[in-house]
């Protein structure tokens, strides 16, 4: 079972430099107190923050997942019709789409777990908050790190085709790859792979019932957020049973945390979809501050658009 000792450094093929530590997805509070992450002091300037106080955890049941890719990589999509595993470690990388709704769940989870027994007074005494909070990358849809192109598809269909492609229609095995530290940044991978007998070697990872973030139930991801603002502008208050959020003197920057599935797709395969299901699931998005797109990338949406466009009139 994987399991190293220590977080170890390595260059991504984004030319970033990550810390990685297989096997395991460790808390927010248990990093802190790791001497390896101590170390790193890029790492460190932002974690040893003490934030004044948010919503943590947050529980958000998560029904879509979203692949963001630039111009060559969605023209690569489409004309294999579906998606295969990059680079060496033969992967198809996905994050979680979180919308409204899914914030709103998330709110009222969070509420009937704090506050067990509210009165229906004070249940309608309590205005929306967690939108105030949600304010990291993971929760921004209208712009992305890594490309103009956006697929998005729901979870359970997405597991289905794997299912039915990869599994010989086994279900797909799902296990905790690894935690990945950045700068300003903790990614807890999920890994997706078909059952042992097919892929023995990726049996090494422990079942994802062991981590303590995240679970597949359902056709769902549940993930257990801890850090979902980046940058704080507001701080959580309770007033009895009532969460409340009052402005804070100034920002503050703080880390974030998020969640990718990695599915497993072996060289010369590609997870299909048809051509007019794909094109059901684009839509454009603009490029954030942050580009780390390796690839050609509009910064005029309307040229995104353009170039979309091409593409589906070939359906």
């Amino acid at each position: 079972m994987a399991n190293a000792t220590g977080f170890r450094a390595r260059m991504n093929d984004r030319n970033t430099k990550e810390l990685y530590l297989e096997g395991q997805h460790i808390i927010l509070q248990d990093l802190k107190m790791r001497e390896d992450i101590r170390q790193e002091q890029q790492v460190q300037k932002y974690l040893s923050k003490n934030i004044t106080a948010y919503p943590t955890p947050v529980e958000f049941p998560i029904t879509e997942c979203t692949h963001v890719t630039h111009k060559m990589g969605l023209q690569g999509i489409w004309d294999s019709e579906g998606f295969k595993g990059l680079n060496k470690d033969k992967f198809s990388w996905w994050s979680l789409k979180i919308n409204e709704a899914d914030i709103r769940a998330a709110e009222e989870r969070f509420l009937e777990s704090s506050f067990p027994g509210r009165s229906e007074g004070e249940i309608a005494a309590q205005q929306p908050f967690l939108s105030e909070f949600t304010t990291s990358p993971a929760f921004i849809n209208e712009t992305s790190r890594y490309g103009n192109f956006r697929f998005t598809f729901p979870l359970a269909e997405l597991m289905e085709a794997y299912k039915k492609q990869m599994c010989e229609d086994e279900e797909p095995v799902l296990r905790v790859y690894e935690t990945k530290s950045f700068k300003q940044e903790i990614e807890y991978v999920v890994l997706v792979h078909r059952p042992p007998k097919f892929d023995e070697d990726l049996s090494k990872y422990p079942l994802l019932t062991s981590s303590p973030l995240v679970s597949y139930e359902g056709n769902q991801i549940i993930w257990r957020a801890q850090a979902i603002c980046e940058t704080h502008n507001y701080q959580l208050e309770i007033h009895g049973k009532t969460a409340v959020t009052q402005n804070m003197p100034s920002h503050e920057y703080y880390v974030w945390d998020h969640v990718t599935l990695a599915f497993h797709v072996n060289e010369g395969e590609v997870l299909t979809f048809p051509k007019t299901r794909l094109k059901a699931s684009l839509s454009c998005c603009a490029i954030d501050p942050i580009n780390l797109a390796k690839g050609y990338v509009y910064s005029d949406l309307n040229e995104a658009r353009r170039f979309l466009e091409s593409l589906t009139d070939t359906v």
